[in-house]
């Protein structure tokens, strides 16, 4: 494994520095989980290099995977922690603020194993 960033190290998710994720798929993902409509989460599929994207996905309809399996992060993982639920009414502003408040970095849980990651947003 190289110690260069963005250098690929096909199974290894500690080579992951930083998560690129659209506010799309990001107020999508987290919208869905409010309504209770779907288990959606953020993928980010292996090889895993520096540099990964993270696009939104239904947990449980995964294709068979060798290892190393894709990473599921919860989308609210990548938010402040005063964003509140999906209102009733008013979606567009909190759309918004969900899009405002995403993190500067999170933690990855992968098999036994964090990774500290910086967020970056597209869109």
């Amino acid at each position: 494994m190289s110690d260069e960033p963005g250098v690929s190290s096909g199974g290894d998710p500690t080579a992951i520095d930083s998560v690129v994720v659209t506010t799309a798929d990001l107020v999508a993902a987290v919208e869905s989980r409010n309504r209770n409509r779907r288990d959606a989460v953020l993928r980010i599929t292996p090889p895993f290099t520096g540099r990964m994207r993270a696009r939104i996905h239904v947990a449980g309809t995964e294709a068979e995977y060798d290892d190393p399996e894709p990473i599921h992060v919860q989308p609210r993982a990548l938010l402040a922690d005063d964003v509140p639920p999906f209102p009733g009414s008013g979606p567009e502003s909190w759309r918004s603020l969900v899009a405002d408040s995403v993190r500067e970095e999170v933690v990855l849980e992968t098999d036994g194993e964090s990774v500290r990651v910086r967020v970056l947003t597209l869109g």
